[in-house]
């Protein structure tokens, strides 16, 4: 049950990933879209480095332990964190239901409830995420990733470091 959620769980944690430093507002003016397209040009660049990075055996079963570990601290942090889980697994099959009979009023109320299901397990992902033993060990994942980044292609601290400062509104870097 928890396994189908772990993924998600995971996508969510990795957001603070470093292909996902990019992850900036609309630009309030016109002089600012060359950086934003630069910025996400070299997102894109890094996502597929890291796509790559994370097909390392090694990496696939750090990932999936921190997800454990995700989940394990996410039931530490909410105690109904398991059975909102249970819940979430529960309704898929009476939206299949409800869809297969063309019951729109069932569809709204279990939509509703989906939502609130969704917010609590933000609630505790994110009480999760300040755990110190949980933000320790996503940090150590993630220099595990950028590692295997440069192995894989030597430009992936300067497209991080160049990201960054794009990031904190840095002028362009001279060549």
């Amino acid at each position: 049950m928890l396994k189908t959620i772990r993924p998600t769980l995971l996508a969510l944690a990795m957001l603070a990933a470093p292909a996902a430093l990019a992850a900036q507002e609309a630009p309030a003016e016109a002089t600012q879209q060359p950086a934003q397209t630069e910025a996400q040009q070299i997102q894109a660049r890094l996502q597929q480095i890291q796509a790559r990075a994370l097909q390392d055996p090694a990496l696939q079963a750090a990932q999936d332990s921190i997800g454990d570990q995700l989940t394990a601290t996410m039931e530490r942090v909410d105690p109904t964190f398991r059975a909102q889980a249970e819940r979430a697994e529960a309704l898929k099959a009476e939206v299949q239901a409800a869809q297969q009979a063309g019951d729109n009023a069932k569809l709204n109320q279990l939509a509703a409830e989906a939502e609130q299901l969704q917010q609590g397990f933000a609630s505790a992902r994110q009480r999760a995420m300040q755990d110190p033993q949980m933000v320790e060990r996503i940090q150590a994942f993630q220099q595990r990733i950028v590692a295997r980044m440069a192995e894989l292609d030597p430009e992936t601290h300067t497209l991080l470091a160049r990201l960054q400062e794009l990031k904190n509104g840095a002028a362009p870097a001279q060549q």
